[in-house]
């Protein structure tokens, strides 16, 4: 208990809402969620993963470090590439995973209606099914989320399902989670979520309009967090955009 409450109190104190998930996907802390960036946003990080994030992978032995990139080059659709390396992994040379993801929105929020999101992670491997291995963090699910203005602070709803389709599906059946923006900073969230095992709590937060943290304690036990670099690439098009009209 000491351990989540240094935790949280680390995180108040750096005291977006479009926030980056573990492995570089949006989302909040390890659970997708129907937000989309802003159109040109670009994402470079990276994750420490505790041992107990996924147990298939490493067979729950080994600590993690995770790095990526993330693209939103249209308004609806989102592309990110991952590595995953285990750390002190001395049993061979096969030690990394790869994983590329995709997202699609299909339905914007609106006032009364949620966003909604169809996604898929780690789509392919050339191992063959039969040997159970690879694919550590697959997953093809919908999403819905909502947010709420509570005077100048800001609630979000996220409610998903994951599909069971692949050799290890990292979501199957119900996730979804509660978010706190609080009016007195906007680009903080405080996150409560399920992702269908476990329930996670911690927080995300965006320094300086680039610099992305976020920090997870898992299963009330074990922390992972992380941090990227923000790039919004479309920024000198649009001024330039904005000159031009009359």
């Amino acid at each position: 208990m000491k351990k989540i409450i240094l935790i949280m109190a680390l995180l108040l104190s750096f005291c977006a809402v479009q926030s980056q998930s573990l492995l570089g996907t949006t989302g909040w802390l390890n659970i997708p969620t129907a937000e989309m960036q802003e159109d040109g946003t670009f994402y470079l990080g990276g994750s420490y993963i505790n041992r107990n994030y996924i147990a298939t992978y490493g067979g729950g032995e080994y600590d993690a470090l995770g790095y990526y990139f993330n693209l939103t080059f249209l308004p609806f659709l989102e592309v990110s590439f991952a590595n995953t390396r285990l750390l002190n992994y001395t049993e061979g040379n096969n030690t990394v995973d790869r994983n590329f993801s995709v997202r699609l929105r299909v339905l914007r929020e609106r006032k009364f209606v949620p966003a909604f999101v169809i996604g898929a992670h780690d789509l392919y491997s050339s191992i063959s099914a039969e040997l159970e291995t690879n694919q550590y963090f697959s997953s093809l699910y919908l999403v819905a989320s909502k947010h709420i203005p509570v005077k100048r602070s800001e609630i979000g709803l996220t409610l998903g399902y994951g599909f069971d389709v692949f050799r290890n599906s990292q979501f199957e059946g119900v996730f979804g989670g509660i978010s706190f923006s609080p009016s007195f900073y906007r680009p903080l969230l405080l996150i409560a979520e399920y992702d269908g095992e476990r329930l996670n709590l911690g927080g995300t937060v965006l320094l300086f309009r680039h610099l992305f943290l976020n920090a997870m304690v898992q299963d009330l036990k074990y922390f992972s967090g992380g941090m990227a670099y923000k790039v919004y690439l479309l920024n000198k098009y649009k001024k330039r955009k904005k000159k031009r009209k009359p």
